[in-house]
């Protein structure tokens, strides 16, 4: 069985998340072994904080995993999994967070406190923390070729000028363009396609958590905007350079639109066809492909915010759409329909 499908499975028939481990001696060390080390001065020189040992955050969330089912669990370990397996096995943490908030709502950890979201959202909130997973995000491999290097999207944005360059030797961008397209041109191809679709599942992943909290506790939610950005910028790279060399991939997969993630690079994507919007899959692509080309163009537009939050908007019904919108006009709605449910 797989790893993820295991954490996934009820623990007990009454409880089926186990108990809340948060003062367990486990989980305190697991929350100890993920916390980066503090940056520390000597003499004249600032030491950089040295990362945790990735491959023990996983062993000691993998264990505490085998006894309760917390969503700040998956979280270390999924950046765990990023960090020493790459996205792909990223992409599958995502996705237990995700299906661990579908499937056990009422129990799994930490549980609501008297239907207040707070807590769990402040434990989703790691998901778009700079100094957690976004950061590790941005500066994990994205692509990697044998014998040419690696690039990330922190690369990607500091070529594109989307990111500018610090005064420090640390923000300097020592990956050029020629190894970008070199790594993307040499690369499996087979990977290639299985990290796009590992993104895009993600992407989806990051989206479905939204949605459960906007049907759950309408105004309330993690804010994961910036998850969500970095991810649509990251598959619209790859699904300009799975376009050029494995179209069949996206026809196979239904990506019949290729945004112009290329020109992120400076280069022009070859011709893609694009077909009809026929599903909301398609309607969240487009405002994807959007949002990115005002990212690039038009950085300072009010556009890009709006459309995301129309992108959440998506699958919603008419009360859930009340709800998130308008809160105070449900209940007009309910009594000149004449439905009373909650």
């Amino acid at each position: 069985m797989d790893t993820t499908d295991r954490f996934l499975d009820p623990l007990e028939e009454n409880a089926p998340c186990g108990p809340n481990l948060e003062y367990d001696p486990s989980f305190l060390t697991l929350e100890s072994l993920a916390a980066p080390g503090a940056e520390r001065a000597i003499g004249d020189t600032v030491k950089q904080a040295e990362e945790p040992d990735w491959r023990e955050v996983s062993r000691q969330a993998e264990q505490v995993a085998e006894r309760t089912r917390d969503i700040r669990v998956a979280i270390h370990w999924g950046n765990a999994r990023l960090k020493t397996e790459g996205f792909i096995a990223w992409s599958a943490a995502v996705g237990l967070v995700a299906d661990l908030l579908t499937r056990y709502w009422d129990d799994v950890h930490p549980r609501l406190d008297e239907g207040d979201p707070i807590e769990r959202i402040n434990a989703l909130s790691a998901l778009a923390a700079i100094d957690g997973t976004v950061g590790y995000l941005r500066t994990a491999p994205l692509l990697r070729a044998e014998r040419i290097g690696a690039f990330s999207l922190r690369d990607l944005r500091l070529l594109n000028g989307t990111l500018k360059a610090g005064e420090g030797t640390a923000d300097l961008a020592l990956v050029t363009q020629d190894i970008v397209d070199a790594v993307a041109q040499h690369v499996d191809v087979e990977l290639l396609v299985a990290t796009e679709t590992a993104i895009a599942d993600a992407l989806g992943h990051v989206r479905s958590i939204g949605l459960l909290f906007a049907e759950r506790t309408p105004g309330m939610g993690p804010d994961l905007d910036t998850l969500e950005r970095d991810l649509r910028d990251m598959d619209a790279f790859l699904r300009t350079q799975v376009a050029i060399r494995a179209p069949q991939a996206l026809v196979a997969e239904g990506l019949d639109s290729v945004s112009d993630g290329a020109q992120e690079t400076g280069e022009t994507a070859n011709s893609a066809t694009r077909g009809p919007v026929r599903n909301t899959d398609d309607v969240l692509r487009m405002l994807d492909e959007i949002c990115a080309w005002y990212a690039r163009n038009e950085p300072s537009s009010p556009v890009p915010p709006l459309l995301r939050r129309a992108s959440r908007l998506v699958g919603l019904s008419f009360a859930d759409l009340l709800r998130t919108l308008a809160p105070g006009g449900l209940s007009e709605f309910q009594q000149l329909s004449g439905d009373d449910a909650d």
